[in-house]
């Protein structure tokens, strides 16, 4: 335990006397984190935005009086349809939760029960259910226009008699901000290219310039400079969301809070990381072309796992893809965690994260080479 120690130690003061080591774990994710911040931040409205989740007639083929009904809202030009409609399968509340810190924090839902054509059809009162948040400002706006658009059918189709009605329902979702969205998936982008680009960098250095062959030499075992570089990782990524979540209180009034689940993720998501970092530089010997794997295998998973945007608003094949991305999961669980409160969520992504986690790390000290034979 000494020897992985002193391991841990030598490895953090080296990075930081390091000054790109620290502009890149530190200064740059706190400048994405004040672009992100200042742009969009603030912003509490999500402009006229409706989603609609259509329960008539069977999946994927709604009556013509829903689609109808749907289309007459969209055609007032006020107020915008989300396209795709929600699955009948989806749950709202869940749907609201998981959307409501991003570019407004306040979704605004429309749900059109199952036998709405048919009982408005036979002249049967059927009521169409709109969800919104309280802090939500422009979602009376929202349910006015919809409420004429309920008027507007009950006209045309019975005679001016209400057959169409609006119940309109109030979201549990807490008020959030967008920098509630942005501080869980920059932390996690940014504990991701700690452990994909440097210390996969830093391990192919060593070998290079002779500092692992020399530590092979001593009582040092394999296993204990792993465990170093992991615990160094480690406690880079608690102080990186320290500093975050700080910075985004001060700067923003965020809602974000650090808990002992969300410590013991970021503990989980540092060691996977540190894995594929170890196994990046196991695999490939040349110090450069082991910093290129990691740029073009960091780069491309930052902005494609839901750390700037929700996953579900990229085109479908990107969904696919983002699916099979460890990022995803550290992203969502942090993000369920720190923002939603939604342990049962979180569990979910990080049971995804532990297993990928031991999978890399034994990995990394499969092909990480020891002693030269």
């Amino acid at each position: 335990m000494s020897r992985t120690t002193a391991i841990f130690k030598a490895i953090t003061l080296n990075w930081l006397r390091s000054r790109s080591g620290l502009f890149f774990s530190f200064l740059f994710p706190v400048m994405f984190l004040l672009v992100f911040g200042s742009i969009f931040g603030n912003t509490n409205t999500s402009g006229h935005t409706l989603y609609v989740q259509n329960k008539d007639g069977c999946p994927g083929s709604p009556t013509c009086l829903s689609q109808n009904f749907i289309g007459a809202i969209n055609s007032t030009k006020v107020v915008v349809v989300n396209s795709p409609i929600l699955a009948p399968s989806v749950n709202v509340t869940a749907f609201i939760a998981s959307h409501s810190s991003f570019f407004g924090g306040n979704p605004r839902v429309l749900v059109i029960p199952r036998a709405f054509g048919a009982n408005v059809s036979r002249g049967l009162p059927v009521n169409v259910t709109y969800i919104s948040s309280p802090a939500d400002q422009l979602g009376p706006i929202v349910g006015g226009v919809i409420s004429d658009v309920a008027n507007g059918f009950n006209f045309q189709l019975a005679g001016a008699r209400r057959v169409v009605g609006l119940s309109h329902e109030s979201s549990s979702a807490r008020a959030l901000k967008n920098v509630d969205f942005y501080v869980p998936g920059l932390t996690a982008a940014f504990m991701m290219t700690n452990g994909v680009i440097g210390l996969t960098s830093i391990a192919s250095e060593f070998r290079r310039s002779g500092v692992t062959k020399r530590l092979s030499a001593t009582p040092l075992r394999k296993y204990e400079w792993i465990v170093g570089n992991v615990l160094s990782q480690a406690v880079l990524a608690l102080l990186l969301a320290l500093v975050m979540i700080a910075l985004a209180k001060v700067a923003y009034q965020s809602n974000v809070s650090l808990d002992g689940y969300t410590i013991a993720a970021l503990v989980v998501g540092a060691i996977l990381f540190s894995g594929i970092g170890m196994t990046l530089a196991g695999l490939v010997k040349d110090p450069e072309a082991a910093s290129g794997l990691g740029n073009a295998i960091a780069f491309p998973m930052m902005f494609l796992s839901g750390t700037y945007w929700p996953v579900d608003i990229m085109p479908s094949f990107l969904q696919s893809f983002a699916r099979v991305l460890p990022l995803t999961y550290l992203s969502d669980g942090l993000r369920d965690s720190m923002i939603l409160g939604d342990y049962s969520a979180a569990l979910t992504n990080m049971l995804v994260v532990s297993a990928l986690a031991i999978v890399f790390v034994l990995l990394g000290a499969k092909v990480t080479v020891w002693k030269e034979k």
